[in-house]
């Protein structure tokens, strides 16, 4: 068994420190792991995952660039590592920066909304949504009963508008709204992630979710550096699924999505 872990945060070591004590104190967690790519390699080595789907989301437009190549780097240092590229709504060369991400070798975009702050479906954003559709995977924070940005209705509204866009709906598509979100997303053509449901919710509810939208819709996420991988990929293990459930869910649909070859790791 091998896995691939879908969500994944990782951030310079300059800033690293401050970044993983803002985003504990936003979701009011203790942080599990210090949120550099090389803890994130070395603390997964002995463990079946082998694959991580990072991503570096910038808060402000003038980011962007900077973080991508952040990203990059840290993937063409780690072979372990695949890289999602950031936007931002309000940036002014999208196009330009989107052919750029493409150049580097990510492998999709990461869009958060509540930490952005942006309505998910605003018109800003679905120009961006727009311009990768067919062209790169969208993975997108969805959820927080604390603020409007990301309610699992609007990335609904962006499901229904773009038909041909991948979207993988975090958080199984509403971060501690998981039954609000159950209307709007049941029959959405989207994919989720399960990355922080695990910890909050109890085994029984997460597989009742898992039955619900069904394995080929969903994802392995550990959300590091909020959680520890391999203690969330214990937790995972423990749920009654079959094992095509699980190989779905641990690693082929984000090997489709993210078009990561694991030809290495199936022999």
């Amino acid at each position: 068994m091998f896995v691939i872990d879908c969500h994944d945060h990782i951030y310079n070591k300059r800033l690293a420190e401050r970044a993983v004590a803002s985003v504990g104190e936003f979701y009011e967690v203790k942080m599990s792991c210090g949120g550099l790519a090389d803890e994130l390699v070395s603390i997964s080595e002995n463990s079946p995952i082998k694959k991580f789907v990072v991503n570096s989301v910038a808060l402000n437009p003038r980011h962007v660039s900077k973080l991508n190549d952040f990203t990059a780097a840290e993937c063409n240092k780690h072979k372990e590592l695949v890289g999602l590229g950031t936007l931002h709504p309000d940036m002014d060369n999208a196009d330009e920066e989107i052919e750029r991400i493409i150049s580097l070798g990510l492998k999709g975009i990461k869009l958060h909304p509540d930490t952005q702050k942006f309505n998910a479906d605003c018109e800003k954003a679905m120009k961006l949504y727009e311009k990768i559709e067919g062209r790169l995977p969208l993975l997108i924070h969805s959820g927080d009963h604390r603020y409007d940005y990301s309610h699992p209705r609007r990335i609904a509204n962006i499901t229904d508008t773009f038909p041909k866009l991948t979207l993988v709906a975090a958080h199984l598509g509403g971060w501690s709204i998981y039954d609000q979100a159950v209307p709007y997303m049941k029959d959405r053509s989207c994919y989720m992630d399960i990355s922080s449901v695990m910890p909050f919710i109890e085994p029984e509810k997460v597989l009742e979710y898992i039955k619900l939208y069904g394995a080929d819709r969903l994802m392995f996420g550990s959300d590091f550096p909020m959680f520890d991988p391999v203690k969330e990929l214990d937790t995972f293990m423990k749920l009654q699924l079959t094992e095509d459930e699980r190989n779905k869910i641990l690693w082929k649909n984000a090997a489709k999505v993210f078009n990561i070859d694991c030809a290495d790791l199936t022999k």
